[in-house]
């Protein structure tokens, strides 16, 4: 009897094009296979091979994020698009729940302002009286 693996979820399913691997994965292979041949056969004769090596894991890691790194089912792209909105996009969420520590940190913050407001009145008046004399 033939057995086949039948996914729980719909969503897991993946279209398999070449050695298990999604056209996605595949471009991006074949994009990282022909960087690093290419950077290897160039830059052997201007840097020695052990930084050319760490330079073509630098220059190929990008690239192989972009074809095999995903997130609760998010690639790169849709990650680092949520990460921006997070960090410099405008919140949606507002401040709804005002502690009352704050209504009574806003009475006396007003009570004080009233003080020195009178204050400064006051100082004001005498400074007038002073010009008059």
């Amino acid at each position: 009897m033939i057995k086949a693996d039948i996914p729980q979820d719909v969503t897991e399913y993946k279209e398999q094009f070449f050695l298990g691997m999604n056209g996605r994965q595949l471009i991006c292979s074949a994009l990282i296979l022909v960087l690093a041949v290419g950077t290897f056969l160039l830059g052997k004769k201007f840097v020695s091979t052990e930084i050319l090596v760490y330079l073509i894991i630098l220059e190929t890691a990008p690239l192989a994020a972009v074809g095999f790194l995903k997130y609760n089912g998010m690639g790169v792209e849709k990650i680092a698009r949520k990460v921006t909105d997070f960090y410099i996009g405008k919140q949606k969420r507002k401040i709804e729940y005002i502690p009352p520590e704050m209504e009574i940190h806003d009475k006396v913050r007003e009570i004080y302002y009233s003080v020195l407001e009178k204050e400064r009145k006051a100082e004001i008046k005498r400074m007038k009286h002073r010009r008059k004399k």
